[in-house]
């Protein structure tokens, strides 16, 4: 092989331009604190990189709905519970309308406030959540669940559609409630043992109207309308407070998850700076000690060099 001043030029070069690409490199690193600064730098783990970013993001994805559920079923249990006193409230008055003792002056009196609680039952019925979105209208959350025409009557608007959202492994729970299922219809026998169902307002408003009418029969029946209302309120509520234990379970997973994630993301992708520091100063070292060889070799001639 020939040997020439210019051949030892070029592989000097050559030497201090790759100690200087790695030295480059090293700093690169240890500013953005990344071992991969990119694909090429190593496939394999670049492509796990973007793995287990795309899970994190995943699993992310998945706490926000869950924490917006959370939120909603605060304020199904706010509505809930408050209805769940007021029917307590209206079984005390029907029990007080319903003595012998009460006046039908003294029942009107009652049937004021009785009439007041309804509306404020309406009202709840109607509750949103904290983005305003009705809570008892199914999947129809831009509309309100129930209206009341100038008459009085009371209807429901919203949907018999159950939206449910995953909380767990093949576990489920609902995200929207129907009004008809939460306010339900009361079922009512007759002396034949023949059944009808009433709607739920309908029915509280027959009550309004006899304990208003001094109406002893429509007190009695209200009275046993008003414990089916409790209790399938009382249900509502209780499936609301499973559903949220479920949700709460399933963030703690989700949070161990994510931490879990990404304590293998740092592990894979950020540097270990003890060990960039140790290497940095090599490749100073060897760029230094590359350059002042090159600084005496570049003052001889291949003659000397020979010599």
């Amino acid at each position: 092989m020939k040997v020439s001043t210019s051949l030892l030029f070029d592989r000097a070069t050559e030497r201090m331009t790759a100690l200087q690409n790695r030295l480059a490199t090293t700093q690169a690193q240890m500013t953005e604190a990344k071992k991969i600064l990119s694909p090429s730098d190593s496939p394999d783990e670049a492509a796990a990189i973007q793995r287990l970013r795309g899970e994190i993001e995943r699993q992310s994805g998945h706490a926000e709905t869950l924490k917006s559920t959370l939120q909603r079923y605060t304020a199904e249990e706010t509505a809930l519970s408050s209805a769940t006193d007021i029917i307590t409230r209206l079984k005390e008055l029907g029990v007080q309308a319903a003595s012998d003792t009460m006046t039908a002056a003294d029942r009107k009196v009652v049937a004021v406030e009785m009439k007041a609680l309804r509306d404020q039952l309406l009202g709840l019925g109607n509750a949103r959540d904290d983005s305003g979105n009705y809570l008892f209208s199914g999947t129809r959350v831009d509309t309100p669940a129930f209206a009341e025409d100038p008459f009085g009557k009371v209807t429901y608007q919203g949907d018999q559609t159950q939206t449910r959202i995953p909380a767990g492994v093949e576990r489920t729970v609902l995200y929207t409630r129907s009004g008809s299922d939460v306010f339900a219809r009361v079922v009512r026998e007759d002396a034949s043992g023949q059944t009808t169902s009433i709607a739920f307002f309908d029915a509280l408003d027959q009550m309004v109207a006899a304990v208003d009418g001094n109406q002893s029969a429509g007190i009695h029946q209200g009275l046993a309308d008003l414990d089916q209302m409790h209790d399938q309120i009382a249900l509502s509520l209780a499936q609301t407070g499973s559903d949220q234990k479920l949700v709460l379970s399933q963030l703690d997973v989700l949070d161990q998850t994510q931490l879990r994630l990404k304590t293998t993301l740092s592990e894979v992708e950020d540097l270990d700076y003890a060990e960039a520091v140790t290497r940095m100063q090599k490749e100073l070292t060897a760029l230094e000690a590359a350059m002042g060889s090159f600084s005496k070799m570049s003052s001889l001639s291949l003659f000397d060099y020979l010599r």
